[in-house]
């Protein structure tokens, strides 16, 4: 063994020593780990003893009783975040240095998994995040809507290891992150109830909530989004509105017959949103469907807002209840 490899060795050790204690903990600490993981790797200190980095990784997450998952998550989530201190350093945009980060990695690592290496999009989300605009449950919302998005346009799930299942390659999104921003950007905007500001006069105590890919289970009615928000009536009786959501982002699927999924009897309203460039198409639509309101992204604004109020048909809501007890059957 050549001194180097000693030094190697010597130094392995007592990141290991180092390690061991702080990778179970479930604060800040994960920011340490990912600074000692990432030595290990960059420094090659693994391979005095291990034929590669993930064979090392292993042997260490068995040893200290960890999923490899979880190394491996911390680490992505500080290589993320490290990417996107430099861009806002380069762009002399502020940011919130890693050390004073109070983000689960587990949120970070859902965002590059959202935004597919669009960072745009990425920094505006983690911006989202920061300022407690954007909850890990609506993070959650966006990557079950991005996965079923990317498997409707075909395209596959490739590990990038053992332990990353949901990793798409970069040939895999080539060109899909920019095509797919303002789908994520209008998503990203329902998640939170200012769209509704003044539509109704809602509790101290709202609750709002947006789900994907939504089934009425013992009907078999789908909608592509169902928000779940409460309200209170002349007589301070606290009620829950049922909304039907469908997004367009593609001028060309407004030019022709949109498919409601949703049957009219288990929602109270129905909403159509769309960019604002496409209004034009958009009007035309509503023409022909009177119940149904009209919601705008607004990239300039970074926020979607109300044009065209839904309005509640006779027949809306009659079976409603199923959907209720759906939401619930969903959420536990």
């Amino acid at each position: 063994m050549e001194l180097t490899d000693y030094k190697k060795q010597h130094e392995l050790d007592r990141i290991e020593q180092k390690l061991a204690p702080l990778v179970k903990r479930k604060d800040r600490a994960w920011i340490e780990v990912y600074r000692l993981l990432d030595i290990v790797e960059e420094e090659e200190l693994y391979s005095v003893s291990y034929k590669s980095y993930t064979a090392w990784l292993r042997d260490f997450a068995a040893r200290t009783n960890v999923t490899v998952s979880l190394l491996w998550k911390k680490k992505k989530a500080g290589r993320f975040y490290t990417s996107y201190m430099e861009e806002r350093k380069y762009q002399n945009k502020p940011y919130i240095p890693m050390d004073e980060l109070t983000m689960d990695p587990e949120v970070i690592v859902m965002i590059e998994k959202i935004t597919a290496g669009n960072l745009a999009e990425a920094h505006k989300m983690i911006g989202r995040s920061l300022n407690g605009e954007m909850k890990r449950s609506d993070l959650k919302t966006l990557w079950e809507s991005e996965k079923k998005e990317r498997a409707k346009k075909g395209i596959p799930i490739q590990r990038a290891n053992a332990y990353d299942k949901d990793y798409f390659t970069e040939l895999a999104y080539a060109g899909y992150a920019s095509k797919n921003a303002t789908n994520i950007d209008i998503l990203t905007a329902l998640c939170n109830e200012k769209w509704m500001s003044g539509l109704y006069r809602h509790k101290e105590n709202r609750k709002y909530r947006l789900l994907t890919e939504f089934s009425v289970i013992a009907d078999k009615a789908e909608t592509d989004y169902i928000v779940v928000e409460n309200y209170t009536t002349d007589r301070k009786q606290t009620f829950f509105h049922l909304h039907s959501i469908k997004i367009i982002c593609e001028k060309e699927e407004l030019e022709r017959e949109i498919e409601l999924k949703a049957f009219p009897e288990y929602m109270d309203y129905y909403w159509l949103a769309v960019p604002i460039e496409f209004s034009e198409y958009a009007y035309d639509f509503i023409e022909s469907h009177e119940h149904i309101g009209l919601i705008f992204y607004d990239e300039n604004i970074q926020g979607a807002f109300i044009d065209t109020p839904a309005v509640k048909a006779a027949n809306f809501g009659r079976k409603r209840q199923n959907t209720l007890d759906s939401v619930i059957y969903y959420l536990l």
